[in-house]
C-alpha cells in the first residue's frame, strides 16, 4: 500500500504542476490481458477482455521529445461456460466468472514524428506501475442445484500478488487533438505468491482512443 500511495502522490503533483507547453490527455482504452501461469508440468493461459480510461500529462522535453504520466482504472472481465462429469457427462454445468480491477500509472517517453501539419506520429516506450485493487474468481454451478463458489485473488487467502510493473512500447497517431494509440505491455514480475516453482505473469496490448485538451 505504501508503493500505490508514493507512486500516485508523485503522478498527482505532475497532474497539478505548473509548467508550459503540457498538455491533458483523456482517452478510453480496449486493453485485453493475457494471465500466463508456467508449472513444471504444464503451462496454463488465460485471456481476459479489458477496458481501461485515464487521464494522462504530457510535459515537453525538447521539440521533438515528450514525457507523459498519468493514471488509469483498469476492468478484466472472463466468462467461460465449464461441464463437469466424468462418468456421466454433462452432470454438472457451470460458468466461471472471473473479474479483476487495477489502477496504472504509466510513465512514458514520446517522439515526435509530424506527418503532415495536423498529423502526427508519436512512437512511445516506457514502463506502467499497476496495483491491483480487487480480483475474484466465481464459479456457478447450475444443476443439481444452484451453487456458487468464491474464489478471492488478493489478500491473506488469496494467491497473486497485488503489485506488477510492465514495459510497454507503441505508437499514438493524432489528428486535430483526437489521438488513438496502439501498444503492447509485457509484465516483468511474478504474481503468484503460493506455489513454489509456479510462475505466473501478465501479458497484454491495446488500443486507446483520446481527446488531447
Amino acid at each position: 500500500m505504501k508503493k500505490l500511495f508514493v507512486i500516485t502522490a508523485f503522478v498527482a503533483a505532475l497532474l497539478v504542476a505548473e509548467k508550459a507547453q503540457a498538455q491533458l490527455n483523456l482517452h478510453v482504452d480496449y486493453s485485453p490481458e493475457l494471465i500466463k501461469t508456467y508449472t513444471p508440468t504444464a503451462d496454463t493461459t488465460l485471456f481476459f477482455h479489458g477496458i481501461s480510461f485515464g487521464l494522462d500529462r504530457t510535459f515537453r522535453l525538447s521539440d521533438h521529445l515528450d514525457l507523459t504520466a498519468g493514471a488509469q482504472y483498469r476492468m478484466n472481465l472472463r466468462d467461460v461456460s465449464e461441464h463437469y462429469g466424468i462418468v456421466i457427462p454433462l452432470m454438472s454445468h457451470g460458468l466461471i466468472r472471473e473479474r479483476q480491477t487495477l489502477v496504472d500509472i504509466p510513465i512514458l517517453l514520446k517522439y515526435k514524428l509530424p506527418i503532415t501539419d495536423k498529423i502526427t506520429n508519436t512512437p512511445f516506450i516506457g514502463s506502467m506501475l499497476s496495483w491491483g485493487i480487487q480480483g475474484k474468481t466465481t464459479e456457478i454451478f447450475t444443476w443439481p442445484s444452484n451453487t456458487e463458489l468464491h474464489h478471492e485473488w488478493y489478500g491473506d487467502d488469496g494467491y497473486l500478488k497485488r503489485f506488477n510493473v510492465y514495459a510497454m512500447a507503441g505508437a499514438e497517431f493524432e489528428f486535430k487533438r483526437f489521438t488513438v494509440t496502439l501498444g503492447g505491455r509485457y509484465g516483468f514480475l511474478n504474481l503468484n505468491k503460493r506455489n513454489t516453482g509456479t510462475t505466473t505473469k501478465a501479458y497484454g496490448f491495446f488500443l486507446s482512443f483520446g481527446h488531447t485538451f
